[in-house]
């Protein structure tokens, strides 16, 4: 038996375990002449290396932890330092753990010895074969990952800024726009005018017909710009929203002054009215 252990490596898992607070979990191990190491063991047949490791958390420290991935890969071959005198290789996992510090309660595997320490910390420490290692390919584990958090919200932003611009010319063409078109209304104001006082023998005129339809040119430009005119009725009762009331006492309509407009369901000027 004693010439297999030497002839074939045995493989252990292990696990890096994480708390809330970004800090990681060492204890000193006997096997390792009480340098600091992870909770692990060997794999046993027919188990997987997850589910070694979950027992190994139970086992040797009485605790349940969310196995995220693995991180590491390595191999101490009869070192010197260990106790078992094995050729064993390591494949150790990621854990995070949520549950109370002081509930993690270590077996006889350790010296019942452990600290919580933030991993960049850990690497001053005496460490047991290949913990260094497991220790740094995690740090840069966390900076990918907080690199790529970085990028992710650098990008939300970015989209954020798009979408920002977008609205931002969208909100600058409807407010040009809308100076264009109040500046149009007086004059489609003025057309109504005119026409309202041309005699009825003079409305075949040539001249008159080309007013009218300059008129429509216009009226057809703020319907192009969903411009609508307010409708308005003699009788109506007045209403503050979309009349504005500049002669008269009263709460009905009594004649129309000035056409009123909306666009997209908001007045944009309110018809003037004569209420009685």
């Amino acid at each position: 038996m004693q010439k297999d252990e030497k002839k074939y490596p045995k493989v252990s898992v292990g696990g890096l375990i994480i708390n809330k607070n970004g800090k990681t979990f060492l204890a000193k191990g006997k096997r390792w002449g009480n340098k600091y190491t992870i909770i692990g063991g060997k794999v046993e047949a027919g188990e997987s290396l997850r589910d070694t490791l979950a027992r190994e958390m139970k086992e040797e420290a009485g605790i349940k932890v969310k196995i995220e991935k693995e991180i590491s890969c390595g191999e101490a071959i009869y070192h010197p330092e260990d106790k078992k005198n094995k050729h064993a290789i390591f494949v150790d996992y990621l854990c995070f753990y949520d549950g109370g510090d002081d509930d993690i309660k270590t077996n006889e595997e350790f010296t019942n010895e452990f600290i919580w320490i933030d991993p960049i910390e850990a690497l001053k420490l005496d460490l047991a074969p290949d913990v260094e290692n497991v220790i740094k390919k995690y740090l840069d584990y966390r900076d990918n990952a907080h690199a790529l958090d970085s990028w992710k919200r650098c990008q939300a932003d970015f989209e954020n800024y798009k979408k920002d611009q977008v609205r931002h010319q969208e909100e600058f063409r409807k407010y040009a726009k809308m100076d264009v078109i109040e500046q149009i209304l007086p004059v489609v104001d003025n057309f109504e005018a005119s026409l309202a006082h041309v005699p009825d023998d003079k409305k075949a005129n040539k001249w008159v017909e080309g007013i009218v339809y300059i008129k429509r040119q216009l009226e057809d430009v703020l319907k192009n710009n969903d411009i609508e005119e307010i409708e308005v009725k003699i009788g109506d009762k007045f209403n503050p929203e979309i009349h504005e009331a500049v002669a008269g006492k009263g709460e009905k309509v009594k004649k129309v002054l000035q056409k009123g407009y909306r666009v997209n369901g908001r007045v944009i000027r309110a018809a003037k009215v004569e209420v009685g």
